[in-house]
């Protein structure tokens, strides 16, 4: 059956939790993985599926216990990936990623745990701290797990962002097998949408 160019609907997760997804353009399928303090109609994530969706077929979806998806019974690292596979799968089975902050990481970590992930694009990888929890030694576990990850991926920072967020995203592309880096110019507040859709376009082909 042939898809339609626009369209929104429910994926059912691993746990059965109801998660919202909307569709746009035509093409290869890119799935935007948000942040946690975003929804797929926040205005950054509009703006940029419009701007992809010439030659993607664009996913966006409301991550668990935001906008329209459900909570379920607990919020896991493990459920969020179960999440965003569900979403893959109404793309079709297969997808390319695009991640923000601790969306990147979360696009990552699919990355690893499944084969149905083909490409990633990573916007300075950012961590979701539990309160207490030892940041460094955190982030040192997350570097050492995407040493898994067997897919090509463009790990981006802006150009004014500051320096430890450059070099968290250096970190994180030196740990990939098939990882780059890449700055745009701005910072993660400033980015232009043309720039970063460019970059991603130029990346993905």
């Amino acid at each position: 059956m042939e898809l339609s160019p626009s369209a929104s609907g429910m994926a059912l997760s691993a746990d059965g939790t109801q998660i919202a997804w909307s569709r746009q353009g035509d093409g290869p399928p890119l799935v935007i993985v948000d942040p946690l303090t975003s929804d797929r109609n926040s205005s950054g994530t509009r703006a940029l599926a419009n701007l992809l969706s010439g030659n993607h077929t664009v996913y966006t979806y409301d991550r668990r216990g935001l906008g329209e998806s459900g909570l379920g019974e607990e919020y896991t690292a493990e459920s969020d990936v179960d999440d965003l596979l569900a979403v893959v799968q109404v793309a079709g089975g297969t997808a390319d990623l695009y991640g923000f902050a601790s969306g990147a990481f979360l696009a990552l970590r699919a990355a690893e745990e499944s084969a149905v992930i083909t490409r990633v694009v990573a916007l300075e990888p950012a961590l979701a701290l539990d309160e207490g929890e030892d940041e460094l030694l955190v982030l040192q576990t997350e570097l050492e797990g995407l040493g898994g990850v067997q897919v090509p991926v463009l790990v981006l920072a802006g150009s004014t962002s500051g320096d430890e967020t450059q070099d968290l995203a250096r970190r994180a592309a030196a740990a990939l097998d098939e990882g780059e880096f890449q700055l745009v110019e701005g910072d993660v507040s400033r980015v232009p949408d043309a720039a970063l859709a460019e970059a991603i376009e130029s990346f993905l082909g």
